[in-house]
């Protein structure tokens, strides 16, 4: 790890302005748990770090009559035991439950875990390991390994909390010195794996809003991963489903981890808009998410398998919301 100046500031005004001092070079610091790996293993060099942690305005969750204001420094660990998302929002707690271990959501914030970088596991090694390697497009070269002659970065976004904060119409606050700005989570990607974050080197995260719902929608998270142990999901899906006699009046379905961005299958939402669900219509609506999703992404790294599961997760998401 090479040298790097550390900053600990206790307001927003003073953590943007060593941003913007340190001119693109510094990186924003949240619990720690993948900036600090990816430093130790030779993957980025900041020459400034900027602490948040002691940053207590962003620590804060407020409710209102219209939704529910979440600081990005609140640890997912108290969002994993809140009352209030058991009940309101019990789909993103079991989403936070899939993030790593305890002591990681101890130490880990809902800000930061949007905030995560995309995943590659052949950039994410150690130094020796790369050395046998030509770099890819994720450390500065013209090569991709996930995708064989790849001319982009096929890096996937695997944040377990997005898809749900997605599917809820979560929206997040971005601040900088010149003001801020609100926007809805899924523009806060990009869909490039080299820049996944629509955020400039001057601004933060510093707030996640989250509508009350109007009605009692339903909405689950899912997640397939090649271990039991705390692992990146290589596949995810958040499924919202609203009923109105019967009927589906409105569904979000967001993918997750297989692509540089979450995917949102707006197709597949539509058809199912007007429509009582059927054992048919689950497995048809299953059958056409692969589909949909290779089109939006244009990924080549969604090969046979990862189709079945996104199909597998979309069919069980549907009719379990479905059925609730």
């Amino acid at each position: 790890m090479k040298n790097f100046a550390y900053f600990e500031p206790e307001e927003v005004g003073i953590a943007l302005t060593l941003l913007v001092e340190n001119k693109g070079q510094a990186k924003i610091m949240a619990g720690g748990t993948d900036l600090i790996p990816q430093m130790k293993r030779g993957l980025i060099f900041p020459a400034a770090v900027v602490n948040l942690s002691r940053v207590s305005s962003l620590k804060k969750m407020e409710e209102s009559q219209d939704g529910l204001r979440i600081g990005a420094m609140v640890p997912l660990s108290i969002l994993e035991r809140s009352p209030l998302l058991a009940s309101r929002y019990p789909a993103l707690q079991e989403a936070v439950r899939h993030v790593a271990a305890r002591p990681i959501r101890n130490s880990g914030t809902i800000g930061g875990n949007i905030c995560l970088d995309t995943k590659c596991i052949f950039r994410d090694q150690s130094q020796t390991w790369k050395r046998a390697l030509e770099p890819c497009f994720k450390m500065g070269g013209e090569r991709c390994y996930v995708v064989r002659g790849g001319k982009t970065c096929h890096a996937s976004f695997a944040g377990d909390t997005v898809p749900v904060l997605i599917a809820l119409q979560a929206k997040v606050k971005i601040v900088s010195l010149q003001g801020e700005r609100m926007i809805p989570v899924e523009e806060l990607y990009t869909g490039n794996g080299l820049q996944p974050l629509a955020l400039s080197q001057e601004e933060l995260l510093s707030e996640i809003f989250l509508p009350f719902p109007l009605s009692a929608p339903e909405c689950v998270y899912l997640r397939f991963s090649l271990r039991k142990a705390m692992d990146f999901p290589p596949v995810s899906a958040a499924i919202f489903l609203e009923k109105s006699n019967g009927v589906c009046s409105d569904a979000r379905i967001v993918l997750g981890a297989v692509a540089p961005c979450p995917l949102r299958l707006t197709q597949l939402e539509e058809s199912l808009k007007g429509e009582k669900i059927t054992e048919s219509l689950l497995q048809h609506s299953s059958g056409k998410a692969p589909e949909e999703a290779w089109e939006i992404s244009k990924s080549g790294r969604m090969d046979a398998f990862t189709r079945k599961i996104i199909m597998h997760l979309v069919y069980q998401g549907l009719k379990k919301t479905w059925q609730s």
